[in-house]
């Protein structure tokens, strides 16, 4: 029988954040055009991004996104892990440790107990 799926990640995914809706837009390539899309789930590690584009597993992108406490726009290199009809995993990988804690920082808000 396999292993739920939690339990066979081998890369940090970071505590999943269900529910979280984000406006963002990714490419698979520099000379491709950007594709508007929203997330559904996102942590520090990776998120789901709702999408009737979905690219293969093993992909390359790079999501851009702008956290409702910054001006600036977040260029994060991701790759796909998994997909659906409806959408893609990523994982973030090679992201700049700033942005991580940046991003980390803003999420932690939104779960703080009031």
């Amino acid at each position: 029988m396999d292993a739920p799926r939690h339990e066979r990640r081998n890369h940090f995914r970071g505590k999943s954040r269900p529910g979280r809706v984000m406006a963002v837009r990714f490419r698979a390539a520099a000379h491709t055009a950007w594709v508007a899309a929203e997330t559904r789930n996102i942590g520090v590690g990776g998120a789901f991004i709702a999408t009737a584009l979905v690219q293969p597993t093993g992909t390359q992108l790079t999501l851009e996104l702008r956290l409702p406490t910054s001006d600036q726009m977040f260029q994060l290199p991701s790759v796909v892990r998994w997909s659906s009809a409806d959408g893609m995993g990523i994982q973030f990988v090679g992201v700049d440790v700033d942005v991580l804690l940046e991003m980390n920082d803003y999420f932690a808000t939104l779960t703080a107990a009031p």
